[in-house]
């Protein structure tokens, strides 16, 4: 199915139809419980669905984790029990929250544990959106639809058949939660070093931008076996510029002196910018209380002298601001993009466009590395580096 032929068929629905729709799911799967959730899972996805029930006046009635060290816990208050604990509390007197990634194995626990009411965390974001600003992952269906127009600007970027399927089911998941759309993922492994697209050349210089702990820098240096030129950690949170030091000063000293910490956050202008330090992977822009001051730097500017030929970009929503500042680096250099691509709901067609003005010459293809549209990434192959010839299509 091609785009203009699946949004011809979300279209049928009127806008108000689907608004509608989408601000009664939450309801349709909890009631009679509304108002009486158990939140599955302690995480990221966890914190952000505690806020948004406390914000508009609901008190969860426990977290349930499947991690035993957290039984008899508290967070922020909320007793933490074990799945099959919360089952016997509140099977019959509550809805279940699904607050983790890749949650179909969660949900068949609770489904073996006799649960009648499980919700997905984007029923829960319909539901709760005004209380939940923190989630800008996520958009109501009738926004989407209302910005049909604009997608095919980026859906016809994309260079062979698998991205254009991922793009049209990642469109369907969003509007109708349809989990039979989408195609298998990827390996996690895999996420920003594809086997069958790119092959890590022995002097990459290879830019992380939101290089955190250094995660993504051990899978650089396993898929390159550590033959590369140098690698630019670049991290804002100084919680993490801690980390990335810790890790740096435990790699072998060849690697080490060839690896270099920028410790500014990345966007469209050098600037000092107002940054949430977290500590952890969740660090992002922001104007909260909390926030602390940090330099924002251009690529173009920070990397004009040293011909990067390899850039992964995972900052939190900020990917369009940064390659705005990258340019004449894309123009100049060609370095191979691996781009996150599910920070925002309109990066997925919006992305291609901006890496597509930074060189005419890129191949874009869409990746995904989990269940549901989480952890997807666009990468932007200059010819010279392409692996994937045979899927290919020049459209």
């Amino acid at each position: 199915m091609t785009l203009q032929e699946l949004l011809a068929e979300l279209l049928r629905e009127p806008l108000d139809a689907a608004q509608f729709r989408s601000a009664q799911a939450f309801d349709r799967i909890a009631a009679p419980f509304e108002n009486r959730i158990v939140i599955f899972g302690t995480g990221y996805l966890g914190n952000l669905a505690l806020s948004g029930l406390r914000a508009a006046g609901v008190e969860p009635l426990a977290f349930c984790d499947n991690n035993s060290a957290l039984w008899g816990s508290r967070k922020d208050g909320i007793e933490v029990v074990s799945p099959a604990e919360a089952a016997a509390r509140y099977r019959d007197c509550a809805a279940f929250v699904v607050a983790i990634y890749n949650a179909s194995s969660p949900r068949r626990q609770l489904q073996t544990l006799a649960c009648p009411r499980i919700v997905p965390y984007p029923v829960l974001f319909w539901k709760f959106w005004q209380s939940m600003p923190g989630e800008n992952r996520l958009e109501l269906p009738h926004r989407i639809l209302a910005r049909a127009h604009e997608m095919a600007a980026g859906y016809d970027l994309l260079s062979d058949d698998r991205s254009r399927r991922e793009f049209c089911a990642q469109i369907r998941w969003r509007i109708l939660l349809d989990e039979g759309c989408l195609p298998k993922s990827d390996e996690p492994r895999d996420m920003y070093f594809p086997p069958e697209l790119l092959a890590p050349s022995t002097s990459e210089v290879f830019v992380d931008c939101g290089a955190f702990d250094g995660d993504s820098i051990r899978c650089f240096l396993a898929a390159s076996g550590g033959r590369f030129g140098r690698i630019f950690a670049w991290e804002a949170d100084p919680g993490n510029v801690k980390g990335l030091s810790r890790y740096r000063s435990q790699l072998p000293d060849e690697i080490a002196a060839r690896m270099e910490i920028l410790p500014y956050a990345v966007g469209e202008h050098n600037a000092t910018i107002r940054f949430s330090a977290e500590g952890s992977t969740g660090s992002r822009l922001a104007e909260t209380e909390d926030a602390v001051e940090v330099e924002c730097r251009t690529i173009d500017t920070v990397l004009a002298t040293a011909s990067p030929t390899f850039i992964k970009m995972d900052i939190e929503g900020a990917e369009p601001a940064a390659l705005r500042g990258a340019m004449q680096t894309m123009a100049r250099h060609r370095p191979a993009m691996a781009i996150c691509a599910y920070h925002s709901c309109d990066h997925l067609w919006t992305l291609p466009q901006l890496l597509k003005a930074g060189n005419p010459d890129y191949r874009i293809f869409l990746r995904r590395y989990a269940e549901d549209c989480w952890e997807t990434v666009y990468y932007a192959i200059p010819a010279e580096r392409q692996l994937l010839e045979q899927s290919y299509d020049e459209r």
